[in-house]
């Protein structure tokens, strides 16, 4: 006479096999999330530095000027773990030759995040 079900040899090595499955499946959702996550503040962190850029092109030439340069300020509501700072610099060299940024300024919106690091976006202003 055959007995039918499982022993416990086969039982404990089904249990076995079954979270050695589990736990590849959870390290491929842990990655899943954390580049979502990350995929998510990027974008986030690249908005809010193009919104910053277009708000100081938007002041004109005269008005472009150095913003929370040393010490970026967070943004309110929503996106308070973001902070910016815009930065004016002379252009360099190779692209003109002029230190006293009276033609030509150099641009940096940079946005900062914890997640992301720093997220920055230059772009050159002219008074021509």
């Amino acid at each position: 006479m055959m007995k039918k079900g499982f022993t416990l040899i086969e039982t404990i090595i089904s249990i076995v096999v079954i979270g050695i499955a589990f736990l590849g499946l959870l390290a491929v959702f842990t990655g899943v999330y954390t580049n979502a996550v990350y995929d998510d503040a990027m974008t986030i962190a690249t908005m809010l530095a193009k919104g910053e850029m277009e708000r100081v092109i938007g002041l004109g030439f005269a008005g472009v000027s150095d913003q929370n340069r040393d010490s970026p300020l967070a943004f309110s509501g929503n996106f308070s773990s973001y902070s910016w700072q815009i930065r004016v610099d002379a252009v360099p060299i190779a692209i003109a030759d002029d230190p006293t940024m009276t033609n030509y300024k150099q641009v940096e919106a940079r946005v900062t995040n914890s997640i992301t690091g720093s997220v920055s976006l230059k772009t050159i202003v002219t008074n021509y």
